[in-house]
């Protein structure tokens, strides 16, 4: 494990929220490490605390997208430090090795099926075409990032949490600097003239990250997010350069479908045994278990599917 270890100094915000509302956040520094992709499906023991790694100025220490084969406790306490263990879920990915037919082998029958039927749907809503556009280069970047702010204005996600593709000075500057090295591509997808759907991927280590995703609502019938990311793999897979697309952590229906690999991770967390990180931390942790009784409540009820359409259909009115 030691071998593998790249620590970076960098800013975590710590959330908390309720059910999908974000109520403030908290930005902690702390020294990070975080394993390989291709390290994934290594058997690793539980981590150590890294207590050389604490420095003046750093909060906390610890390991992200590290893998685990049971869940950990969320609380666990040492004689100088509390263990905070956050995102205990899967992390998807896909294999660019190979040929985009051979990945589509690899799917089940009916999930090749159902997206291709997708695309096809798309394509005769339009007079027969796929226009599927790539960006990269500074100036075509800029370019990309106008047209998908268009888009992403539009969604309640950006509405809601400021969730589509950014817009300040600090994104456009990585932004900036990636295209020049060519590590970023974006893809948008057309309706005639009118752009629908847009896909941001930046790119180190020869792994894209799948960072954000958007679609015009009015064309939500037509699954343009869907057919835009079936068309963007089509054309990763004939560049035969990357060897991984990283979907990141989190569950839902897009990752399962075009995923070819999973596995269990989780964020580590190291901080010193003190009054303050006590009240952060079982804080963070006393919330975010009400969230989740909340969402349970909610489901039982036949209320949480109800509620998002409401909040929906209210800020995009």
């Amino acid at each position: 494990m030691a071998n593998h270890n790249h620590w970076v100094e960098q800013q975590v915000p710590f959330r908390y929220c309720l059910s999908y509302f974000c109520l403030f956040r908290k930005n902690l520094r702390g020294r990070l490490s975080r394993l390989p992709l291709e390290l994934a499906s290594t058997s690793l023991p539980e981590p150590e605390c890294p207590s050389s790694e604490f420095r003046n100025g750093v909060d906390f220490v610890g390991y992200q997208d590290y893998p685990i084969t049971d869940r950990l406790p969320r609380l666990q306490h040492s004689a100088a430090t509390i263990r905070y263990t956050l995102n205990q879920v899967h992390r998807y990915y896909i294999d660019l090795q190979g040929t985009f037919e051979q990945y589509l082998s690899a799917c089940s029958r009916k999930t090749r099926s159902t997206v291709q039927r997708k695309v096809r749907k798309f394509a005769d809503s339009n007079g027969g075409k796929l226009d599927c556009r790539v960006y990269r280069g500074v100036n075509q970047m800029l370019e990309y990032h106008k047209l998908a702010r268009n888009i992403a204005v539009k969604t309640y996600q950006e509405k809601l949490f400021d969730g589509g593709i950014p817009e300040d000075q600090k994104f456009l500057s990585e932004m900036h600097d990636l295209a020049q090295r060519d590590d970023v591509r974006g893809y948008i997808l057309f309706a005639g003239d009118t752009p629908v759907s847009y896909l941001y991927l930046p790119i180190a280590d020869n792994i894209l990250r799948y960072d954000y995703l958007g679609y015009d609502p009015a064309y939500s019938s037509s699954s343009p997010g869907t057919v835009l990311l079936y068309l963007a793999l089509e054309s990763l897979f004939q560049e035969r350069r990357y060897r991984y697309f990283d979907f990141g952590y989190g569950e839902n229906q897009t990752k399962q479908v075009f995923s070819t690999a999973n596995f269990l991770r989780a964020d580590i967390y190291y901080f010193p045994k003190t009054v303050a990180n006590y009240l952060t931390l079982y804080g963070h942790a006393g919330l975010d278990s009400f969230s989740v009784a909340c969402g349970r409540l909610f489901d039982s009820l036949h209320l949480k599917q109800r509620i998002k359409m409401i909040m929906r259909s209210k800020v995009l009115a």
